[in-house]
């Protein structure tokens, strides 16, 4: 006999019973360009900056990884390897480049492929006199003009921008004769103009599939797991002043038993019409989280490039970096490879604010390197030693005396 097909209306009460939900996708960052204003968003909404900084938050993978990587670029702090032949000129880099400062640019330039910071000149433009961190989530690119960009924007919050609030705008650093100027702070990235994306671009939707992981056990534990009981009432349905009434009562009963978690509550007309809980079994549900979260944190070490977990405080089971051979290994080449590209990166744009100061000056980061884990096979000179080690030479440390009263005048 053959099989009738639903009707219209039949097909049309299925669809509406259900429902899909589309989970937000992962997507790079875009740089969008909007006629009305002045600057170039960076977001599809103008807050990608506040994504890269939840990831940070929400990741403890990611946010182990760039503490310790931000770290390990400011290292010790911005030194001199001429420090002692050039004591006034290292004295007024000192004063320039402040500790507080440095670090902040180190963190930002981690954590979201970027960074800048507020040149300060004095009245007569002779001389800059102070450089202050700018937080970069509150800066936008202006948009260029014969292939340059000559200004920026700044606003405390962009998602409070009012549609006839203007935000502040600053000369980019050389552009003008303003008081204060803009250095931005950025490595090339093929295909972005205006903005870099971070260097750890491709474990972002590691980051938040780790965070959503965690979201997810913590709402499950929270919400008591799963319901404790099923309340049959095979009576008929109450109205809904009694049936809050008899909710009431059985929360008040069983809030202070050691199964307090959720329970389902069943009005039906007879026992024949009681409501029943089928339960939907994941196999092995526990193997499946643990190898997403293994897997979450692998890609993201992998996508900062992180050679041994151990060097930013992470322990793994993996055995690689686990002796002091393996360890030292993996540390010099990690500071080779990863730390020194983005230091040089920092120190050539400060240089740019040394050179309007007439101040000629080799800077390095003195490193967080053991000693025991130096290489010197390549440092022929005292200078070269200096860097790998940031360690001077005893003679000089009678220098720093000099140096410190320089900086307190």
């Amino acid at each position: 006999m053959a099989r009738k097909s639903p009707s219209n209306k039949q097909v049309k009460k299925v669809k509406d019973s259900i429902h899909v939900l589309n989970l937000t996708s992962y997507s790079s960052p875009q740089v969008v360009e909007d006629t009305r204003n002045d600057w170039i968003a960076y977001g599809d909404d103008n807050n990608y900056f506040q994504y890269l900084i939840d990831r940070y938050n929400g990741s403890p993978t990611n946010n182990a990884a760039i503490n310790g990587i931000a770290e390990m670029i400011y290292g010790r702090g911005l030194d001199a390897t001429d420090s002692d032949k050039k004591s006034t000129e290292y004295a007024e880099m000192k004063n320039l480049f402040k500790k507080h400062c440095i670090k902040k640019v180190c963190y930002d330039y981690k954590m979201m492929g970027q960074a800048a910071v507020q040149v300060i000149y004095s009245k007569d433009r002779s001389r800059i006199v102070q450089v202050e961190h700018m937080p970069i989530e509150t800066i936008r690119a202006e948009k260029s003009k014969d292939g340059e960009i000559r200004g920026y924007f700044y606003h405390p919050d962009w998602t409070e921008l009012k549609r006839n609030e203007k935000p502040q705008r600053i000369s980019a650093f050389g552009t003008s004769k303003d008081s204060i100027e803009i250095l931005y702070i950025r490595p090339y990235r093929a295909g972005f103009y205006y903005y870099s994306p971070v260097d750890y671009q491709g474990g972002l939707q590691y980051s938040e599939l780790e965070e959503e992981i965690a979201n997810y056990h913590i709402n499950n534990i929270q919400n008591g797991l799963q319901p404790s009981m099923l309340i049959n009432f095979n009576n008929g349905t109450p109205d809904k002043e009694q049936r809050d009434e008899i909710e009431r009562a059985i929360y008040e009963k069983f809030s202070g038993t050691s199964n307090a978690g959720k329970f389902i509550l069943a009005f039906n007309d007879s026992k024949e019409l009681s409501a029943t809980i089928e339960p939907v079994i994941l196999n092995d549900a526990h193997q499946q989280y643990q190898f997403l979260s293994d897997e979450s944190m692998r890609k993201v070490m992998v996508s900062h490039r992180i050679v041994s977990p151990m060097l930013v405080g992470i322990k793994d089971n993996s055995g690689l970096g686990n002796n002091a051979d393996e360890l030292q290994t993996a540390s010099l080449l990690m500071d080779n490879t990863v730390i020194r590209p983005m230091q040089v990166t920092i120190i050539d744009e400060l240089e740019k604010i040394l050179e309007y100061n007439d101040i000629d000056i080799e800077l390095y980061f003195k490193t967080l390197q053991p000693l025991e884990f130096t290489d010197l096979t390549n440092a022929i000179t005292d200078e070269e030693i200096e860097k790998e080690t940031g360690v001077k030479k005893p003679s000089e440390e009678s220098n720093d005396d000099i140096v410190e009263e320089q900086i307190e005048e």
